[in-house]
């Protein structure tokens, strides 16, 4: 019996095409999604340093002191993370694997650094000095601590050789005061005498101001209902202005926009509701109870600042700011929020562990190999697929 099942495998393979390939002679062809390995374009690098920041298990380095940018291959595990934060859109992932060898892989790739011959024109970083509230921001921001601010002096100064030119101080500068290779004109900084006030008759004391604010000068206690200002500290960059949710905060000739929320509360649409708690874990208030069990969500509309941070993390969709009464229908569900249970393709699948940390019902674990979703905890939110670095979750 067993010969004749041998013979009809011997026999069928005469006629099959081969299992394997004539590899080396015969290259394979990878999938377009294939993550093999990462590649750098060595005349765009300006070894800013973002992506060794951005990487999450430290496999690359940057030196600009030497020109060298290193990559610790067996320790890459082609996120793509990299890719994605570098600003001169300078590496790439490329499909084919690093070859297998007996030592661990690690490349070094020398880069030219750039020195401008002089001046502005030739793409050196200026500030206009004028509207700079010297709040320190561009100094969090830049990855290769080229610059250097005094509020007490009223002093900014860059280190040419050490700027990378990335342009991450230039975002984040909340007076657009900073420009690179130009004359940035900025926005007039507030008056020496201007001062930092709230209304304490509409403040809610969330504390964004707090938690935004570059120069640590404000104190924010909910409890106690106090909220102070440190005058010496405050940079007057009105990043508190703008992040205030009731739009209590003035600074000189800064004044917040109209409240839009005036009148209107937030409301849950408990048909679409998954209970999953996203909403309350992000509320900056405590102002949201979610009990999955007995099924219930329930807000404080005093304690509710309608910062809509809620509505932002719905993974379903079904919070809205509304008129007292208003019935409201979840958004249309689109994406993770429209489906029920994470599938994991693990070609993609890198094992990070990212969407471990993010489920709030614990449902999922991810060993090396062994990724799995308890189906009896999930509750089909959605939030892994969200973190995945790699997209190697959907939900079907």
């Amino acid at each position: 019996m067993a010969t004749f099942k041998i013979a009809k495998v011997l026999m069928k393979s005469l006629f099959d095409k081969p299992a394997t390939l004539m590899y080396p002679v015969v290259q394979r062809e990878w999938q377009e999604r294939t993550r093999g390995s990462i590649d750098i374009e060595a005349e765009s690098c300006i070894l800013c340093g973002i992506c060794s920041k951005r990487c999450p298990t430290n496999a690359i380095e940057t030196d600009r002191t030497t020109g060298l940018w290193t990559i610790h291959r067996m320790q890459c595990i082609q996120c793509g993370e990299c890719a994605a934060a570098c600003p001169k859109k300078c590496l790439s992932m490329n499909q084919k694997y690093t070859e297998p060898q007996p030592e661990k892989v690690v490349d070094s790739v020398e880069i030219p650094i750039k020195k401008a011959a002089g001046g502005a024109a030739d793409g050196d970083l200026t500030c206009n000095k004028e509207a700079c509230v010297f709040c320190g921001l561009c100094v969090k921001a830049c990855p290769a601590d080229a610059i250097k601010v005094d509020r007490k002096a009223k002093t900014w100064e860059v280190d040419k050789d050490a700027c990378a030119k990335c342009g991450a101080c230039v975002e984040k500068c909340p007076k657009k005061c900073l420009s690179m290779g130009g004359n940035a004109t900025g926005a007039a900084a507030p008056a020496d005498d201007a001062k930092l006030e709230c209304n304490t008759d509409v403040c809610s004391y969330c504390g964004f101001c707090a938690t935004n604010c570059p120069a640590d000068a404000l104190t924010v206690d909910r409890k106690e209902k106090v909220w102070k200002v440190d005058d010496d500290a405050c940079a007057k960059c009105g990043i508190c202005v703008e992040k205030c949710p009731k739009k209590c905060l003035t600074l000189g000739d800064i004044v917040p926009e109209p409240d839009r929320t005036e009148g209107k509360e937030i409301a849950c649409d408990e048909s679409a509701c998954v209970y999953c708690g996203l909403c309350a874990k992000n509320c900056p208030a405590d102002a949201l109870k979610v009990d999955r069990k007995e099924k219930s969500w329930v807000i404080d509309k005093e304690a509710c600042v309608k910062c809509e941070i809620c509505v932002e993390k719905c993974p379903k969709k079904c919070l809205q700011l509304a008129a007292p009464g208003e019935a409201v229908e979840a958004a249309p569900a689109t994406g993770a929020a429209a489906k029920s249970l994470p599938v994991v393709d693990t070609e993609k699948c890198v094992y990070c562990a990212a969407c471990e940390s993010e489920c709030p019902e614990g449902a999922i674990e991810a060993p090396v190999d062994a990724w799995k979703v308890d189906e009896e905890k999930c509750i089909g939110c959605g939030a892994c697929t969200d973190v995945c670095p790699t997209d190697a979750l959907t939900m079907k």
